[in-house]
């Protein structure tokens, strides 16, 4: 009896675990798209995407999106859009762009970003 209510507190800690993974990972694409929004696509790479921006007065600047470590960084610079994966592949279709992410905990999730 003194196990039932532990047990039934581990559990909902662990949703909620799992339910807060999957809110980082969608706000990270979220601030992602918002990032390449004001910007042109370059070139997509398997692990990289490769946008400019117009900056006034100066050459374009490339902005590149790549893995380090655990995160999806944003370069120049080092400013993490998304913790705590373990992959972020990038495939171009026709008019989209195939995000899959792979989580340090092993989940899948695969998002499609606007040209």
């Amino acid at each position: 009896m003194f196990l039932m209510p532990f047990i039934k507190q581990i559990n909902q800690l662990w949703a909620y675990q799992e339910n807060a993974s999957y809110l980082e990972i969608h706000i990270g694409k979220r601030q992602l798209e918002h990032e390449i929004e004001s910007l042109t696509l370059l070139e997509v790479k398997p692990t990289e995407l490769v946008y400019k921006k117009a900056v006034d007065g100066k050459a374009d600047e490339r902005i590149i999106f790549d893995m380090y470590e655990d995160k999806l960084r944003k370069k120049p610079g080092f400013q993490p859009i998304i913790v705590g994966l373990k992959s972020a592949t990038f495939v171009e279709l026709d008019s989209l762009i195939e995000m899959t992410l792979i989580t340090l905990q092993g989940e899948r999730y695969v998002y499609f970003l606007k040209k």
